[in-house]
């Protein structure tokens, strides 16, 4: 089964200063409309999240990136989208050997 693999930002990269902030503003976003019961901004809020998560995705095998997001689980895409921030690639490269 294909793997999405996510790259954190690296913080210390030209430009990363702008890609945390887009983070951060799709992460304030959905929040709101969350809160407000805003479907219409909830859906935004993804929308601004998973064009930044794509940014940093690559699949195990080749797969292109569109067909294994296809397939992603919810909660597979909460992870890839903290990862972001974290500084821990997912899936973890040790734990995938």
């Amino acid at each position: 089964m294909t793997q999405l693999i996510v790259t954190p930002i690296d913080l210390t990269a030209p430009g990363s200063f702008l890609q945390r902030k887009r983070l951060l503003r799709a992460v304030a976003a959905l929040q709101e409309a969350q809160k407000a019961g805003d479907v219409a901004g909830v859906l935004d809020g993804y929308e601004q999240l998973e064009s930044l998560v794509r940014e940093h995705l690559e699949t195990d095998d080749g797969t292109p990136v569109d067909e294994a997001l296809e397939q992603c689980s919810a909660a597979d895409f909460d992870k890839l989208a903290n990862a972001l921030m974290s500084g821990e690639t997912v899936p973890n490269s040790k734990s995938a050997t």
